[in-house]
């Protein structure tokens, strides 16, 4: 028809024979000539709900996504029936609406898309609240100017660790249609601990790595990073002996010259394992502030986990997927995995990633604006109230959709496994009156044990 169109309209070829020439009827490509199309109209029926009554439904949805909660593709076919049947829009026993109406739909609002989730722990949705957050950044001001770091960067460390495994998830490959693509992969071992530290003008020590295991192997370090540092854990985790050494063995002989008065801040999630008597003493004689972030929320305060870990993780899946390539009936061993990592670690541990880390967090330059408040959706939706059914007269379409909104109930409380009268979160554990609460939590818990301190692992 667009061919016909133009062979009357540019090439003067009269209606009959661009009709034939193009298979089209002649009456209709008369009346496209005369009357034209309406082009803000598109093409085919009316949709089932009207452009109000789907907006309403996609508000829904965004709201529902904001607050963690999105739904499935599923999910919107039934709420989509759903309002139809409350409309009195089609039978009420005509079944779902099809599959063909979610991809039309999806069409009509490209600002929504379908994606896979990504997994969010209830224990950080609960934690991650802008009371928290606030009283973190207070806090976190009041220690910078106390000991007059705030426009210090070359003070401001931040450390944490995360693990890797010799199997790794395969990228996305090309192959033809028709065929599943598979990607072989080592198979699974125990989990290899990367613990890394940078400060907020990008300086980054090289990595110290844990591998499981009572005994060290030269082998195990072959093509790591110079200057990276090994121990050994029983369990394959960090402990609180592994990161005291750390701290004794790695990151205060790195510490750049500063004047007798200078402190230097370091902050860390405030892992049980990772708070001890000596270790506070230990940063202390050394002017170090060992500031603890609050728990669970290390994915949106906490500059490593930010900006650094996701890249670092990319590259390192891509360079096990070289690996195997490269080597076709091989797979990785702990042997390698010090070798690749540190490949993927001097790739995303970059001065400029560092810089953006920290000023992504609000903490250099010091700014708790720079926190996005939608994080914050989640926790205020547990608390928020809820209409109820029962209290609901008439509905109207926006009832309709807030009476479909989950509403939490009260968690259940389980007892822990160690039970602390007192644990340390937003807070300078080095600050002499958070010192003293911690020494009473551990005087407690050696009388509880009958005086044998609490095992926390062990380097060999």
């Amino acid at each position: 028809m667009k061919r016909a169109y133009v062979l009357v309209t540019a090439d003067k070829m009269s209606i009959r024979k661009a009709a034939w020439q193009c298979g089209v009827p002649i009456q209709t490509l008369r009346d496209r000539l005369e009357r034209g199309v309406n082009q803000a109209r598109p093409l085919g029926g009316d949709p089932l709900l009207s452009k109000s009554e789907e907006e309403g439904l996609v508000k829904h949805i965004k709201y529902l996504a904001k607050c963690r909660y999105p739904l499935t593709r599923k999910d919107v076919i039934n709420l989509a029936t759903e309002t139809a049947i409350f409309l009195k829009k089609g039978p009420q026993n005509a079944g779902n609406l099809s599959k063909r109406w979610f991809v039309h739909f999806m069409s009509r609002w490209p600002e929504l898309r379908l994606a896979k989730a990504q997994k969010l722990s209830m224990k950080r949705v609960q934690a991650t609240s802008d009371e928290t957050v606030q009283s973190y950044f207070q806090e976190l001001d009041r220690i910078l100017t106390k000991y007059d770091i705030k426009n210090k960067p070359h003070l401001i460390y931040n450390v944490d660790e995360t693990g890797f495994q010799t199997e790794h998830n395969p990228s996305k490959v090309v192959g033809p249609r028709g065929v599943k693509l598979t990607s072989i992969t080592s198979e699974r071992g125990p989990t290899t601990i990367l613990l890394a530290c940078g400060n907020a003008v990008g300086t980054c020590l090289p990595p110290c790595f844990v591998f499981k295991g009572a005994r060290y192997n030269a082998r195990l370090m072959e093509g790591a990073v110079p200057g990276s540092k090994c121990s050994m854990s029983r369990s394959g985790w960090s402990n609180g002996n592994i990161f005291k050494h750390f701290l004794e063995e790695h990151f205060i002989p790195s510490l750049p010259q500063r004047k007798p008065d200078d402190h230097v801040l370091l902050l860390y999630d405030g892992h049980t394992s990772h708070i001890s008597i000596p270790l506070i003493d230990l940063a202390k004689e050394h002017k170090i502030i060992l500031f603890v972030l609050p728990p669970h929320t290390s994915d949106v305060l906490q500059p490593l986990n930010v900006g650094l870990f996701k890249p670092l993780k990319t590259f390192f899946q891509n360079a096990c997927s070289a690996r195997m390539r490269e080597r076709p009936g091989e797979v990785i061993t702990k042997y390698d995995i010090c070798n690749l990592a540190s490949k993927s670690f001097l790739k995303a541990f970059t001065p400029i990633n560092f810089i953006n880390s920290f000023w992504k967090t609000g903490i250099f330059p010091f700014n708790p604006e720079e926190i996005d408040q939608t994080i914050f959706e989640p926790a205020k939706n547990l608390v928020k109230n809820q209409l109820k059914k029962e209290d609901v007269d008439s509905e109207t379409l926006t009832q309709f959709f807030s009476l479909r909104i989950p509403t939490p109930k009260k968690p259940k409380s389980h007892p822990t496994k160690w039970k602390l009268s007192y644990r340390p979160g937003g807070v300078a554990i080095t600050e002499d009156t958070i010192i003293l609460k911690i020494r009473k939590v551990f005087e407690e818990e050696l009388r509880k044990n009958g005086g044998e301190e609490r095992k926390r692992g062990i380097v060999t």
